[in-house]
């Protein structure tokens, strides 16, 4: 979500070094972590600190702009 906010809405509400935080600790616990959207990001993504060019499903986008309103 916060990937969607700050790439393709230029909207984020954390700041670059928390979104680099969460990615490292993703990379980190990598092999820990079950979800079911997983698939769609690149392990390698994670290290570089970068989501542009992960595709967004329509709930990841229309939980992000919630989020996002509920952050207003």
């Amino acid at each position: 979500m916060h990937s969607y906010l700050y790439y393709k809405e230029d909207n984020p509400i954390i700041s670059d070094g928390e979104y680099d935080s969460i990615c490292k600790r993703l990379h980190s616990e990598w092999d820990n972590v079950e979800h079911f959207h997983k698939h769609l990001i690149d392990k390698e993504m994670l290290i570089a600190g970068t989501g542009y060019t992960l595709e967004y499903p329509n709930r990841v986008i229309d939980a992000a702009k919630l989020l996002k309103e509920n952050n207003e």
